[in-house]
């Protein structure tokens, strides 16, 4: 280290007399230099050395030469002058840096970042120091002082002073020598070694290695561990050195271009000193292209941000960039080539953080309560981590005290979590918006908020802005809760069939797609509502069982006490004059609401009496014949009279979906407001009287499924007809269920306004109860048929051009399906299903007319129990059909020889399933043809009797390096003895992740040897191709006699994905797996990794002796599966040992073996004998 530079340069100029003349010498050395320079200065000549003035300044620069005492004098004053202002520019440095190294320890002592470039300005002061110190030594050693200082003031001197100048500016341009660490909420360390942030990291992993995605998106709600996932993923990039660089920048609400700039500059040991933004983001864009490849990390984005003002340039390819956002409409905005849904933990994953940040637990009951607390949280980490640490070190009575009041959200512990959703609220562009996430905290905790409920509560306060139709409502709610759901703030919900409905635009007004609340967030959202006490009392879920004490009833707004226990209502009249939006839904104690208690409820707009044991209607009900606009009575099975409504001129939206009225009211007729009508599900709907139903002529919706099916044609008799209902040409969704299947072939109302039906789902059945079928989509026909059903009329014809989904069951007189729409125009048809029509021998028979287009559309295929099917398609074939075909699946067609004609399976480049099942005269499936089949994912192939071949064909029309699945199943006239016909054409299924083979005797081998026949074409070359399956997850092999082992040990060492691993009733399989005659020997034991699986069963294998056997003298093998859960192994009476050691299996919860075949068991290594007999002790 150099000592520091305290260097006093005025007494380098006190000399002495005797070196007058040497000095004076020495300077008329100097000057004369000079001057030789100055005359040869271009600068100089172009004055001209003729003129006057050239020749006053050579003859004064002669006159100074020849005066040694005016040279010294002059030199002396210059060099003292010098030094001076070096000396000044040195002290000056010293007091700038003991100011900045204040700043930068009070700084510390806050806990603040100090800036990188600060720091590096304080390095480089130390070193000019030295240099400074350094540069005194070198004068001090020359041979005179004089000497050592011209040449400090003249050579070193200038060097040093420039240094000195760029830090004294950079240093007192320093407005702050530090960041404040960003606060942000705190996860446990090893947040990520949880298995469901595991998944999510992988996966950002993965994009990151994909060359096509250079912007990925993180989206998830406050709290959920954003940021940590960033840290995690940043970690693992840096270790594994995926990209040069990797810099982290925090965005934050309020974006602060120049701090973004800044942030990323000092992460890339850089000073930005422009002051401009665009001045700025030009210099980051050049110092980011000298990186070789980087990744760039934004957390916490709020709003859109252009990347190129911050100087980053996405159309460079070594350079990808990661954001993290609450909102997912975020991500999009930024044109993300990926996003990545952070969701909440596992129930096992929350209670393994919540018991890593409380501590020890030392009895059952703190374990016990540690569960209801977690599940309370939800899975956010936020909010676990936050709980967990209040109660670290409290005793029992607190955490029992927790419960209750974290139940009704009021639990003050979590601020900080409410702090953080709330940010979330404020965020939200609309007043509207925000009011409609309060609405959805009505409703119990996990409660799913369907459209169909929502709409009627959003309608009733007015949220839904001033329109003409239910559809523009359901719209206009639509993009609010596609907001709160992008936001965080609501989950997308699923159907039934658990397929996504309700994410982003995904969302769009499907009956069965539902929102739902995170129990967190509404605690936040009623913790909110509480803000404005009097306005909101949501009281939803608390078990209250009496109607609770209103302070100020008359400022209420809405009232929800939704999901309790009360069994009855004030008999006094409410004052609830400000009142909205009423529900005590889901009171099922509740019977009796006296005849009084609505007339105080004057602005009532939305009321909901869903699921109580009402068994009549108030006469107060009438007092809301202005202002009540939707009414909800669902699941009122004690409910008969409704008259009453009669008298609500204002109702818009009703709702009386599986109540118990027999009949409905001819007062129905007087709601010519109604906009809504759903009578689903109400079984014991027998009567509709004549002309109520036309008289709803403002009706929008009308849901009558599993409902009233007694429809006349005409009106003629004692119910409604299906000519009122075509007449409602305001009708955007209609269901209908229909028992007379004579109404196919008759006229009814003009009814060419149904092209502009929305949604519907028609059936048309002769039986009273319908079989089956459940439509996935907003648009479906369900038909059954007579033989008096052809031709079918007009309104037939109408829904067959606009369906997407077409079932047709049990169809007499049905011989293809153009006898339901002869010019073919299925134009909208993407799912076709025909079952048991026996007469039906082909599914399209165009001998006589060749329609234009057919089924252009189509994507799903499903054909079952057609006794008489003898081909899939008769005819010439014309362009576009069945092209966008996905889905061939067909069972139970006996006479069916072949699929498709050959050149058809050309055609089918999208097609990605094939299921065919007890076709017992189908010989093969695939037929020649050039290569056309690039997608498809799925071969399944069961109980095919007369199926030689199973790959026949495929090649070269099948591209089967795309596959996923293949089950085969009892085809027992295939001729080849291996599923597999040699090593390299397995080699071809690197995607292939299930694998099941069952009831296939003829199979000694599910892959032929190098040498053994091929029964496909020989012309294919499988040269080069990677390790076989080493994608496979699944597999399942049963039933095949004929089966001595499985794969050879070196497939197995290949399976590194494998997950499942069953064998079932093989009687012949002496070992699993085989090593080979080419396998290498190895010294001591052998270990085969398996690190995905977690299924192994064994059973019914009478002559298995080992997992792995071996023709010769070889080490053990053991199996080593870090993941393996389960363990079944019965019936295998001569088994000898189990590939395991001390350490093989340290994840098993379930261990199931014969008790007489585990004591024979032989071992190795009796601590793993030790080990498995504590979990048959537990049995």
């Amino acid at each position: 280290m150099h000592q520091r530079a305290t260097v006093d340069y005025s007494g380098a100029l006190d000399l002495h007399p005797q070196t007058t003349m040497k000095m004076a010498t020495t300077a008329a050395k100097y000057v004369a230099t000079t001057a030789a320079k100055y005359a040869s200065d271009r600068a100089l000549r172009h004055i001209g050395a003729t003129t006057m003035e050239g020749t006053a300044i050579v003859a004064t620069l002669m006159k100074e030469l020849a005066n040694p005492t005016v040279l010294y004098i002059n030199y002396l004053v210059r060099c003292k002058r010098h030094v001076n202002g070096f000396q000044n520019k040195v002290q000056n440095l010293l007091r700038l840096e003991k100011d900045v190294k204040m700043k930068v320890n009070l700084a510390r002592d806050n806990g603040d970042v100090i800036l990188q470039v600060v720091q590096h300005w304080l390095e480089q002061v130390v070193k000019v120091q030295g240099e400074v110190v350094d540069l005194e030594n070198q004068a001090r050693s020359m041979n005179s002082s004089f000497e050592g200082w011209c040449y400090v003031c003249h050579r070193l001197g200038k060097e040093l002073e420039k240094k000195l100048d760029e830090l004294l500016a950079q240093g007192r341009i320093f407005t702050s020598v530090s960041n404040p660490v960003p606060v942000q909420p705190r996860v446990a360390e090893h947040f990520d070694v949880f298995a469901s942030r595991e998944v999510t990291k992988k996966k950002v992993i993965q994009a990151l290695m994909n060359d096509t995605t250079n912007l990925i998106g993180i989206y998830g709600m406050g709290g959920v561990g954003k940021t940590t996932l960033m840290k995690e993923i940043r970690k693992q990039v840096e270790e594994t050195k995926l990209f040069d660089k990797v810099v982290f920048a925090t965005v934050s609400q309020n974006p602060d271009l120049r701090g973004i700039q800044t942030q990323i500059a000092e992460s890339l040991g850089m000073e930005i000193k422009e002051q401009s933004i665009p001045a700025r983001a030009a210099k980051l864009s050049a110092r980011l292209k000298e990186e070789k490849s980087i990744l760039l990390m934004l957390d916490d984005l709020w709003t859109r941000l252009e990347l190129s003002d911050v100087g980053i340039d996405l159309d460079e390819v070594s350079r990808k960039v990661i954001i993290t956002s609450r909102n997912e409409g975020v991500c999009n905005s930024m044109k993300t080539t990926k996003n990545i849904d952070v969701k909440v933990l596992s129930k096992n994953d929350s209670l393994q953080l919540f018991r890593q940040e409380v501590g020890d637990v030392d009895s059952d009951a703190l374990r016990e309560m540690s569960e209801k607390i977690v599940n309370e949280c939800g899975g956010l980490p936020l909010a676990i981590v936050t709980l967990a640490r209040t109660l670290r070190n409290k005793d029992n009575g607190f955490w029992t005290d927790v419960i209750p009041q974290l139940k009704k959200s009021m639990f003050e512990g979590m601020d900080l979590v409410n702090a953080s959703i709330k940010l979330s609220y404020d965020y939200l562009r609309t007043s509207k918006t925000k009011s409609c996430f309060l609405l959805c905290a009505l409703f119990p905790e996990d409660h799913k908020v369907t459209m169909d409920a929502l709409v009627g509560y959003a309608m009733g306060e007015n949220l839904l802005g001033d329109v003409e139709t239910l559809s523009e409502a359901r719209g206009n709610l639509r993009i609010m809760l596609n907001s709160l759901v992008s936001s965080g703030l609501l989950l997308e919900g699923v159907n039934e069939e658990d397929t996504l409905v309700t994410s982003g635009l995904r969302l769009k007004g499907n009956d069965e797609g539902y929102v739902m609340m995170h129990d967190i967030v509404r605690d936040t959202a009623i913790s909110i509502a509480r803000e404005n006490e009097n306005e909101s009392i949501m009281n939803a879920g608390l078990g209250l069982l009496k109607w609770p004490k209103l302070k100020e009833a008359g400022k209420c707004l809405r009232l929800s006490l939704t999901s309790n226990n009360i069994r009855e209502v004030p008999a006094d009249t409410p004052e609830c004059s400000q009142l909205v939006t009423l529900s005590l839904a889901r009171n099922r104690l509740l019977a009796d609401i006296p005849d009084g208690f609505f007339e105080g409820m004057k602005r009532l707009a939305t009321l909901d009496l869903s699921d109580t044991h009402i068994w009549y209607l108030p006469e107060s009900l009438s007092s809301l014949k202005n202002c009540l606009r939707s009414l909800y009575l669902d699941n009122c099975t004690k409910l008969q009279d409704i008259s009453v409504i009669g008298n609500l001129k204002t109702l818009e939206i009703l709702g009386l979906q599986s109540t118990g009225i027999s009949r409905l009211p001819e007062e129905i007729s007087g709601l010519i407001n109604l906009k809504m009508l759903d009578l689903s599900y109400s079984w014991n709907l027998k009567c509709i009287p004549p002309k109520v139903i036309s008289s709803l002529f403002n009706l929008e919706e009308l849901n009558m499924r599993r409902s009233f099916r007694k429809w006349e044609i005409e009106g003629t008799g004692d119910n409604a007809s299906l000519a009122e209902v075509a007449s409602l040409t305001n009708l955007t969704s209609l269901h209908l269920d229909i028992d007379n299947v004579k109404w196919l072939s008759a006229d009814i109302w003009p009814c060419h306004h149904w092209e502009k039906l929305e949604k519907f789902k028609i059936r048309v059945q002769k039986f009273e109860i319908i079989i089956g079928t459940v439509f996935k989509s907003e648009r479906g026909v369900f038909l059954q048929t007579s033989s008096g059903s052809y031709p079918v009329a007009a309104w037939v014809n109408v829904l067959m051009e606009t369906t997407y989904e077409l079932y047709l069951d049990q169809c007499e007189g049905l011989k293809n399906v153009l006898q339901l729409n002869p010019k073919g125009r299925f134009y909208n048809l993407k799912t076709l299903g025909i079952y048991w029509c026996d007469e039906m021998e082909y599914v399209v028979n165009v001998e006589e007319q060749v329609p234009e287009s057919m089924f252009p559309n189509l994507e799903i295929l499903l054909l079952g129990y057609m006794n008489e099917l003898k081909a899939i398609w008769n005819g010439p074939l014309v362009e576009g059909y069945f092209e966008k075909l996905k889905v061939l699946s067909i069972s139970s067609c006996g006479k069916l020889v072949n699929v498709l004609p050959s050149l058809l399976w050309t055609r089918l480049q999208n097609l990605e399933e094939i299921d065919i099942t007890y076709c017992d005269k189908l010989e093969k499936v695939f037929e020649d043809g050039p290569a056309g089949i690039f997608k498809l994912r799925s071969i399944k192939l069961h109980y095919l009797h007369s199926l030689t071949s199973i790959w026949e064909g495929a090649v070269p029309l099948i591209r089967l390096e795309n596959l996923k699945v293949l089950h085969v199943g009892n085809c027992c006239s295939l001729r080849s003895r291996h599923l597999f016909p040699s090593v390299a054409f397995a080699q071809i299924f690197q995607q292939l992740e299930e694998l099941e083979v069952s009831s296939c005797h003829q199979f000694t081998k599910l892959i032929a040897g190098e040498v053994e026949g091929m029964e496909i074409k020989s012309s294919i070359n499988f040269i080069a191709f990677p390790p076989i399956f080493s994608n496979l997850k699944e597999l399942n092999i049963s039933e095949c006699d004929g089966l001595k082992c499985i794969f050879p040990i070196r497939i197995l060492r290949g399976l590194l994905q494998l997950e499942e691993l069953i064998v079932f009733d093989c009687f012949d399989m002496e070992e699993l797996f085989e090593f080979e005659e080419c396998q290498e020997e190895e010294d001591g034991s052998i270990t085969i990794r398996l690190p995905h699986l977690r299924v192994l069963k064994l059973w019914k294998l009478p002559r298995l002796s080992s997992f792995i056997s071996h023709r010769r003298r070889l080490p053990r093998v053991l199996l080593d599966c870090p993941s393996l859960e389960d363990l079944e192994i019965s019936e295998c009476p001569n088994l000898k040992r189990l590939p395991f050691g001390p350490q093989s299996i340290p994840k098993l919860e379930k261990f199931l073996i014969d008790d007489d075949l585990f004591e024979r068991l032989e071992w190795d290594d009796l601590s793993v004998k030790s080990q498995l007999q504590q979990f048959l002790s537990k049995d």
